[in-house]
C-alpha cells in the first residue's frame, strides 16, 4: 500500500495529467478567430450584390440622406433616412429612443447574407412609453444601459430622426461575436 501511494499513484496521476496537456481541446474558442469571421461575414453583407445591380452599402447610402462612415475609427456605419428636428443631441441629455435590432446571418444553402430579426423595444401593450437614457461622449457609454455604438449614433441625431445603424459586436452591446443592424428612432429628448 505504502509503494502505490508514494510510487504508483503519483505517476498515475502525473501521467494523467501529461495526456490531458496534450491532447488537443477542440471546444476552445478563438476570440481573434470569431472576431475576423464576424468581420469577414459583414464585409459581404456590405459588398454583396443586390437585385439592383449595387451593392448593399451603395444601395443603403443611396436610400440614405446623410451617412456616417466611423468603419475605420469605432467600427459605426450610420444610414440616416429621417433628420430630424432641433439641434443635434448634446453630450449628458437623456434620450428616448425605439429600435428594431437584427443580426447579419448567412443562408447556410445559399451563402447569401441576411437580416435576422432580433428583438426591439417597442411594445404593443404601451406604445407610448419608453425608457430615457443618459448619452455620454462618444467613447465612455459603460453604465447608462446604452450600448457604445447606440450612444455614439445618438450624438449623430436629432429629436425625431430616424436611421439604420451597423454596430459591430465590439460596439454593439452583444454577447458574442456578431454584428447588430439597428433601426434607430429618437422619441424623446431632454431639453
Amino acid at each position: 500500500m505504502k509503494l502505490f501511494k508514494q510510487i504508483i499513484f503519483p505517476v498515475l496521476i502525473g501521467g494523467a495529467l501529461f495526456m490531458s496537456a496534450c491532447e488537443t481541446n477542440s471546444n476552445y474558442i478563438n476570440p481573434k478567430e470569431l472576431i475576423e469571421a464576424e468581420q469577414e461575414l459583414l464585409d459581404r453583407y456590405y459588398h454583396e450584390g443586390m437585385h439592383s445591380g449595387m451593392t448593399r452599402i451603395d444601395s443603403m447610402t443611396a436610400a440614405s440622406i446623410d451617412t456616417v462612415d466611423h468603419r475605420f475609427e469605432s467600427g459605426l456605419m450610420m444610414f440616416h433616412t429621417k433628420i430630424g428636428e432641433g439641434d443635434s443631441i448634446k453630450v449628458f441629455k437623456r434620450v428616448g429612443y425605439r429600435f428594431t435590432a437584427f443580426n447579419i446571418a448567412q443562408d447556410e444553402e445559399t451563402d447569401v447574407t441576411y437580416e435576422a430579426y432580433a428583438g426591439t423595444n417597442e411594445s404593443s401593450y404601451s406604445p407610448a412609453s419608453y425608457t430615457t437614457f443618459p448619452v455620454n461622449d462618444a467613447g465612455s457609454a459603460s453604465g447608462t444601459g446604452v450600448p457604445l455604438g447606440l450612444n455614439e449614433a445618438l450624438l449623430h441625431m436629432r429629436f425625431g430622426g430616424e436611421a439604420k445603424i451597423v454596430l459591430p459586436s465590439e460596439i454593439g452591446g452583444v454577447n458574442g461575436y456578431y454584428t447588430t443592424i439597428y433601426e434607430l428612432r429618437v422619441t424623446y429628448l431632454e431639453h
